[in-house]
């Protein structure tokens, strides 16, 4: 495995990180190959594997990276919106975070194949990990007044469920997933935030 400095690494994770996102958006995680990703960011396909041990990897940090954005973004929208009942608050920031993510190119190119093959291809604490990212971000809402009915490892897998229901309504029209989005926001919210 090739040294770099500290410095090295930091500039080479940086551009492997740009190209990937930008390969990944247009052609999606099975048509990119380590060689592309690494020929993009100007580095040799051994160097790759210094820093991720598979391209899935990769496209994973791209999206929790993306998520991380997102949840910057959900806290200021939740500071601006504070004033809202706690169910109402929930509801109304689930759906901005559902509308923030057709900004960002990888999330809208993550469909149902894509997440079937990170899930199958990723190591388990890389996935367990980000789950507790994910609760850290629901955490948030209890800053602004929420209280869950359930543990917050509850609220995070039915979120991420719901996550996975935005995916599998990929090929639907825009008004049957907003439709179906909104009658599961609106069981989810009410079984799971105290009113």
């Amino acid at each position: 495995m090739p040294k770099f400095s500290e410095q090295e690494r930091l500039v080479i994770a940086q551009k492997l990180m740009t190209a990937a996102e930008k390969l990944f958006s247009e052609y999606g995680l099975k048509k990119v190959t380590v060689e592309e990703i690494a020929k993009a960011a100007a580095i040799a396909k051994g160097s790759f594997y210094a820093f991720y041990p598979s391209k899935e990897e990769l496209y994973f940090a791209i999206l929790v990276n993306c998520q991380k954005d997102m949840w910057q973004k959900m806290d200021t929208y939740l500071t601006q919106n504070s004033t809202l009942k706690p169910r109402d608050l929930v509801k109304k920031t689930m759906f901005y975070i559902l509308e923030l993510m057709q900004h960002y190119p990888l999330i809208k190119k993550t469909d149902s194949e894509t997440m079937t093959i990170l899930f199958r291809k990723l190591p388990a604490d890389v996935v367990e990990n980000h789950s507790g990212e994910d609760a850290e971000a629901l955490n948030l809402f209890m800053n602004y007044g929420v209280r869950f009915t359930q543990p917050i490892e509850v609220v995070t897998k039915t979120f991420q469920t719901l996550y996975g229901g935005v995916v599998l309504l990929e090929a639907e029209n825009e008004e049957m997933r907003w439709q179906v989005l909104s009658v599961m926001m609106n069981g989810l919210v009410n079984e799971l935030v105290e009113e």
